[in-house]
């Protein structure tokens, strides 16, 4: 029986992370793979059933961890920027320790759907080097920045984009827009007052929150909603993903901070304007170069919301809709290559 370990920030009701994981396990389902699969984590929420079992690790139970990825047949990386020091240098050193317990016992290991950085250490930097020089390692990255920089020290690599939408492609949605209704997920908090303002006098007249990660982002959304529910009509936070699609299907556009929640209206093609931070910059550059609906502040939104009704979003959707099979059959393949 074989037996798979997945290495993921899951658990944590990020719905970015899970929805990745997500769409890897139905990866799996489609190969019609029967074993066990490892999960470094404290909770999944597991709402599928499938034809394998899932079995849950703690963070720390290092004992186990090290069994289970001696015993496994495949380490995977599943989605995210897992090497990165933006958050902490703690994050990465975790991460770089399981890839040296992996490496130690000779495993293949998949990057699927992943980023690198952004790298605040140069520690880091010089460890990811020499984390892509293991000639057992092989995966399909999210940007091309990433990408260029691992062609670096191997040829193991692919490019290709974010795959955490995968798990709706089997679904159908239909868009019932409601004029002047727009989605703003929120992630930090902002000069609000201008936030608000601006949205108004473009002709917004309903503002729908969105948490994407409830542990990080709950407290500015009920901020936001709290500070301005008396001076424009905003829905209550929404974190339940079936009402999250539902309200930006109803929805003229999106306004993200967050990544997960650009890609989500890329795939239901809804014109979104992207917070600019790293990350997102990236992972929307490998998906269309000529996408540059970024904002930084209240000024740089007023003129993406002018452009967009100028914007040629469906040329972009049906990049993102070509790229995102093209990734699809990349990741079955290499997964199947080890299976």
């Amino acid at each position: 029986m074989k037996k798979i370990f997945i290495i993921g920030y899951y658990g944590y009701n990020n719905i970015g992370d899970e929805i990745l994981f997500e769409s890897i396990l139905d990866i799996f389902e489609e190969l019609n793979f029967v074993g066990d699969i490892y999960i470094i984590s404290d909770k999944v929420n597991q709402k599928e059933k499938y034809s394998f079992n899932i079995i849950n690790i703690e963070k720390f139970d290092f004992p186990k961890i090290v069994n289970k990825i001696k015993e496994s047949d495949i380490v995977i990386y599943g989605g995210g920027n897992l090497f990165q020091t933006e958050t902490s240098l703690r994050s990465f050193l975790y991460y770089e320790l399981l890839f040296n317990i992996a490496k130690k016992y000779e495993k293949n290991i998949l990057f699927i759907s992943q980023g690198f950085g952004h790298f605040k250490h140069n520690y880091a930097i010089r460890k990811m080097k020499k984390i892509l020089k293991y000639n057992k390692l092989y995966g399909i990255l999210r940007d091309k920045t990433s990408y260029l920089f691992a062609k670096r020290f191997t040829n193991n690599f692919q490019l290709g984009t974010d795959i955490g939408v995968l798990k709706y492609r089997n679904k159908k949605f239909e868009k019932n827009t409601n004029q002047g209704q727009i989605v703003f997920v929120i992630k930090s908090r902002k000069n609000w007052d201008n936030l608000v303002y601006i949205l108004k006098q473009a002709g917004v007249s309903k503002i729908v929150p969105v948490v994407l990660n409830k542990a990080q982002d709950s407290i500015y959304a009920y901020e936001f909603y709290e500070n301005y529910k008396n001076q424009i009509d905003i829905s209550f936070p929404i974190y339940d993903e079936e009402n999250i699609i539902d309200e930006y299907l109803k929805s003229e556009y999106v306004i993200s901070d967050r990544l997960h929640g650009g890609i989500l209206a890329m795939y239901l093609k809804i014109p979104v304007i992207m917070y600019r931070n790293q990350k997102n910059y990236r992972v929307f550059n490998a998906i269309d170069d000529k996408y540059n609906l970024f904002y930084r502040d209240e000024e740089d939104l007023i003129y993406k919301i002018a452009n967009l009704s100028s914007y040629s979003f469906e040329v972009i959707f049906e990049n993102y809709k070509n790229k995102l099979n093209d990734t699809y059959i990349k990741t079955l393949n290499l997964i199947k290559t080890f299976l």
